[in-house]
């Protein structure tokens, strides 16, 4: 697990496994949309266009989606959770929500346009499931959306390509909340509302992320107690007291972020119980300690949304119809899904005895397949605006 691919040299600002794949995702989708469009001699222009608005709406969708979703455990009772909604940094988007939005977006970008509908659509298609395989990478590097456990009677991997994920992670929480593993003492923090296990990511963050904002309060002070000494009076010695002040208090925010990791550096450790365990004894508990095997349901749906991806961008080129391909993907997407959340354990039952993404697949399958029955039965293979505009072209030429 990889929630940071890595920090932009010179600054302290990481890159994000999940944004980063979503990002690739969309970049090689929306290449390969033009691409199709051009072959098809339709506008590459307005399939980058209409691209971008998918992807502002897409983004907001799968926020909102999310939100409304998990509002009450994790919105409802923080300080500000208006402003906890906002924060796109602290994770927490459905891929639904997104689908549903971006599908949204294009369809009034393109009607707006006048262009066709159906051909768009199709043409667009096999990019928004290329970009749900490379999307849900990102979910297994960031350890999001994960599997049901899968052991044997002796509590090994029933499959080959079972994963454990490490301390910290949430499958490990969610198994040791489930009373289905332990972990060292150590490891677990007291909290008002009960213990938690502490992060991960403090148990493994470098030694100048977690010591660096004490370390520069300590220097300062050091150097603002010698200019006193020199100089009480000085502008350097008033400016160095104020730097302290600030130092001080990101040093105490510091400390309070981190109390997890301080607080376990208060135990004995296992090795000398004559002196405080170490950092390192600390990571090496952590590793020691992973989650249960757990299906690996990041890669499956990877894996379908690629293969779909493939499949409907076959369809494309052979398909009798407009519309043909956009419907397929409702069907079989909303198909794979429904069983994709059988074997994830990550969202709770709790839209009519299905988990909400159940349902909305239920629903996109209905959906789908209805409109497939439409565009056979009510509508002609072109849409009206494609044929016009083919005229326009012939005659033009």
């Amino acid at each position: 697990m990889y929630p940071e691919l890595f920090t932009i040299p010179g600054t302290n600002w990481p890159i994000k496994s999940y944004g980063f794949m979503l990002m690739i995702g969309f970049l090689t989708g929306v290449w390969l949309a033009m691409r199709r469009a051009e072959r098809v001699k339709a506008n590459p222009d307005l399939v980058l266009n209409v691209s971008f608005v998918a992807l502002i709406a897409g983004v907001v969708g799968a926020r909102v989606f999310y939100v409304i979703h998990y509002w009450k455990p994790q919105f409802a009772w923080r300080e500000s959770p208006y402003l906890a909604a906002l924060d796109l940094t602290a994770g927490g988007m459905e891929v639904y929500g997104g689908l549903l939005a971006g599908a949204a977006g294009i369809v009034a970008y393109v009607w707006k346009k006048r262009e066709s509908l159906r051909l768009y659509l199709d043409i667009l298609a096999p990019s928004a499931m290329w970009g749900v395989g490379i999307g849900r990478i990102g979910c297994f590097l960031n350890g999001c959306c994960w599997g049901a456990v899968c052991v044997d009677a002796h509590h090994e991997k029933a499959l080959p390509w079972a994963m454990r994920f490490p301390f910290g992670s949430n499958a490990y929480i969610q198994q040791w909340e489930d009373r289905q593993l332990t972990a060292p003492a150590e490891l677990i923090q007291s909290l008002a509302f009960g213990s938690a296990p502490i992060s991960s990511e403090h148990v493994h963050a470098v030694e100048q992320r977690v010591y660096g904002p004490i370390r520069e309060y300590e220097e300062l002070r050091d150097q603002y107690n010698q200019a006193k000494k020199a100089d009480p009076d000085g502008a350097r010695t008033a400016s160095l007291e104020r730097r302290v002040r600030a130092a001080q208090d990101a040093a105490r925010r510091h400390r309070d972020d981190y109390g997890d990791l301080f607080g376990a550096m208060e135990f004995s450790s296992r090795e000398d119980p004559s002196r405080p365990i170490s950092r390192s004894e600390l990571e090496d508990l952590a590793t020691a300690n992973p989650s249960l095997p757990v299906h690996p349901t990041q890669l499956y749906a990877s894996t379908n949304g690629l293969l779909l991806s493939l499949l409907l961008s076959s369809v494309f080129y052979r398909r009798q119809r407009h519309g043909t391909v956009i419907g397929l993907m409702f069907v079989l997407y909303g198909f794979a899904r429904l069983f994709e959340e059988m074997i994830r354990v990550d969202n709770p039952f709790d839209t009519g005895g299905l988990t909400v993404s159940q349902f909305i697949s239920l629903t996109m399958m209905a959906l789908g397949g209805a409109y497939l029955w439409w565009i056979y039965r009510k509508l002609p293979p072109r849409d009206a605006v494609t044929v016009s505009q083919g005229a326009r072209a012939v005659a033009t030429a």
